[in-house]
């Protein structure tokens, strides 16, 4: 049998299966398989697979986009990715001795995150965990950059997350369901959010229509806010306060704000992941009345509607 795609061998692999509970033989499998895929399987493929001796899956708990659950974790990694993460497919391909088209396509791409909280690395590693089916991977943190480090190889999640992110294909993930539009409000607001002393709510990004977007979510959830304005033009020249370089701003910098009637509508059913943000926005809420006291929870589990 010639190379065939991952996908198309698990779908594969799948009929064989449902044709041998039906009762038939090597042969009428393998000549159905024919008429109806063009794909003629070799009598040793249909009898280790019916045999359970080998499968197309290869260790892969999630071998393509189809085989993705929807769920709250998924939402909150799109968030994520949407905001400061990252998807990157390496320009060097590192070859193996055994199935080496299968291997390259798990181990040459990364999904990842850089961030100075710790348990926002922690929540990002425990979604990446759930979503995959693997241990979650631990959080290293690299002097170089001064930021905590998660990232993971698979195949699957760069084929959804590889930049620029299309939106429209990523909407059923994320408009699964309420919960899922909060997860993934929750990871954009971990990664572009930020809690002014007075409790202002802003969000940032240099992609507007993204913006408009996470407005039509969060008015979805009852949560209003204001229209994207540009908060910093491109070119502007600024200062890394870690390293002190000079740069200039290769895009637009759009914010929104969260309205004031709002932000605890958004503490209840979106909130942060990030302590320090969500410390912040509890303390002005307390201050106001409209909270009892703030919480001692430092990772808030996703809220249901």
């Amino acid at each position: 049998m010639r190379y065939l795609p991952r996908e198309l061998r698990i779908r594969l692999y799948g009929e064989v299966l449902r044709l041998r509970r039906q009762g038939l033989s090597y042969r009428q499998i393998i000549d159905g398989i024919q008429s109806v895929h063009g794909v003629r399987l070799s009598k040793g493929h249909v009898s280790e697979w019916t045999r359970g001796i080998h499968n197309p899956y290869n260790g892969i708990n999630i071998p393509s986009i189809d085989h993705l659950k929807l769920s709250e974790e998924l939402s909150y990694i799109i968030g994520v990715i949407a905001g400061d993460g990252y998807s990157t497919q390496r320009s060097r391909k590192y070859k193996g001795y055994n199935d080496v088209r299968i291997g390259l396509m798990v181990k040459d791409r990364e999904i990842g995150l850089k961030v100075k909280d710790r348990e926002f690395a922690e929540e990002f590693s425990r979604c990446l965990a759930k979503v995959l089916g693997r241990k979650p991977p631990k959080p290293r943190y690299r002097l170089d950059v001064g930021k905590f480090v998660v990232e993971v190889e698979s195949k699957t999640l760069y084929q959804l997350l590889r930049k620029p992110l299309n939106i429209g294909r990523l909407r059923p993930y994320i408009e699964h369901c309420r919960g899922c539009m909060a997860a993934f409000l929750r990871g954009f607001s971990d990664s572009e959010g930020c809690v002014t002393t007075d409790g202002m709510i802003r969000i940032y990004n240099t992609d507007k229509s993204l913006l408009n977007y996470v407005r039509e979510l969060l008015h979805t959830l009852g949560i209003e806010s204001t229209d994207p304005k540009i908060e910093t033009k491109a070119g502007t020249p600024l200062i890394d306060p870690r390293t002190g370089k000079k740069y200039r701003t290769n895009k637009d910098v759009y914010r929104i704000y969260i309205l004031a009637d709002s932000r605890l509508r958004f503490h209840k059913h979106i909130g942060f992941t990030i302590e320090r943000k969500r410390r912040r926005l509890e303390d002005y809420l307390t201050k106001r009345g409209l909270l009892k006291k703030a919480s001692s929870q430092t990772t808030p589990s996703f809220s249901p509607f």
